[in-house]
């Protein structure tokens, strides 16, 4: 049975230009919500089905040439996610000015210089913002995105469903000089002040003379103290605690799982993370583990996440997987022994311990300053950078973390 791509009216622009860009096979719809459904599997993740349609296309070079390409391309997928989907209008804009516009500043494309499937989804997510894009704050921004209206739009006919935007750029601002001090004078601030009361002098003569004010007894009145504005105090300044101590990673043991009743992709978890009480969570993992796999096993758990509705269901943190970068599998992550680990142990990075969150701030972007560091390496074990994940035991003992089967995947 082919596969059946149901695309929401004026939603998901990006998933609606690769559908076409790579011209996929599947039978396209208007729906309610976006879902793939394939292979009797119902998939609504927007990069999840952006993946699917690269993979089964003559195109999966625009998931990455080689295992670093393909790094590159499933962080940048992560930050579309977190910094571009589904967000307010300001923040939009502050990404296209500031995030994007310095990494276009020395690049043509988004990864290693030629055109990935990154490009075509944040210009899908932009294309409804382009006339947030100036010149004058964003010209990287606005060059690329002119660049791949026209390599990927236009040179595919695609413009009946993408029209093209007008642009100009010739009116890009010049970039400021750079003010250079001047060294002081070897025999101190003399000579300065003697060339200055020069430049003064003759600038005196040339100007035209001032006019006296209104005098009192032959002697000019004395002109008013202004008195000098109050600065306002500096705003504190935030600790320079490492960020990924601000994450309360926990080792969690579900206790019991099922079917979400209102969401056929996703599971409701019941997870022992060292509380009075189990923490619900809710994941989309029915596509990658039948209930029975789900059930009473050890898993990481992202604990201080704001909590969020899923589909009427309180959310109470994230259950942490490895995803591969062709979107072919998500692993649950786990204790490398877990026998020797308990509920709620901590997860912690050597060198960049601290004190955790209570609630992450979405407005700090902790969570998206460090999870697009976070991966499994060839020997399937997680890390941070380069830096294990390790669980501190009750013993004091460390216990790494890894995924059963996905090497050098993204975690999130």
């Amino acid at each position: 049975m082919a596969a059946v791509l149901r695309i929401p009216e004026k939603t998901s622009t990006e998933v609606l230009l690769t559908y076409k860009y790579v011209k996929s096979d599947a039978k396209l719809e208007a729906g309610s919500e976006l879902v793939l459904e394939a292979a009797g599997e119902k998939i609504d993740a927007a990069n999840t089905i952006i993946k699917y349609l690269i993979s089964n296309s003559d195109k999966k070079e625009m998931l990455g040439a080689d295992k670093a390409e393909q790094a590159q391309v499933e962080e940048w997928l992560s930050y579309t996610n977190q910094s571009l989907r589904g967000v307010g209008k300001k923040e939009i804009v502050s990404n296209i000015e500031k995030k994007l516009n310095d990494h276009l500043k020395t690049n043509t494309f988004f990864v290693n210089n030629h055109l990935t499937i990154v490009d075509i989804v944040i210009f899908g997510l932009l294309f409804a913002h382009s006339k947030n894009i100036k010149v004058t704050s964003a010209p990287n921004t606005l060059r690329w995105f002119d660049l791949i209206q026209n390599t990927v739009v236009k040179s595919n006919n695609l413009t009946e469903d993408f029209p093209l935007v007008e642009i100009n750029l010739d009116d890009v601002p010049e970039p400021a000089a750079p003010i250079v001090a001047k060294k002081a004078d070897k025999k101190g601030e003399k000579k300065g002040e003697a060339k200055a009361d020069s430049k003064t002098e003759k600038k005196s003569e040339a100007a035209p003379a001032e006019k006296k004010g209104p005098v009192e007894g032959g002697k000019p009145k004395k002109e008013k103290k202004v008195k000098a504005k109050k600065e306002p105090a500096p705003a504190a300044v935030e600790s320079d605690q490492p960020v990924f101590s601000r994450i309360d990673i926990r080792v969690g043991y579900i206790k019991s799982c099922k079917k979400h009743e209102g969401a056929d992709s996703l599971y409701v978890e019941e997870i022992d993370i060292g509380e009075a009480e189990p923490r619900t969570i809710v994941s989309g993992l029915v596509r990658w583990y039948p209930v029975e796999e789900m059930e009473n096993r050890w898993v990481l758990v992202l604990a201080n996440l704001k909590p969020a509705s899923m589909r009427g269901i309180k959310s109470a943190g994230m259950v942490l997987c490895a995803s591969a970068a062709d979107g072919s599998a998500v692993e649950l992550l786990g204790p490398v022994d877990p026998t020797k680990v308990k509920a709620g142990d901590k997860v912690f990075v050597e060198g960049m311990e601290g004190e955790a969150e209570k609630t992450l701030n979405p407005k700090k972007k902790y969570w998206e300053t460090v999870q697009p560091e976070l991966k499994t390496n060839d020997d399937l074990i997680a890390l941070y950078g380069d830096k294990p994940l390790l669980i501190r035991t009750a013993s004091g003992e460390t216990v790494q973390c890894k995924v059963a089967s996905v090497k050098n995947g993204g975690i999130k």
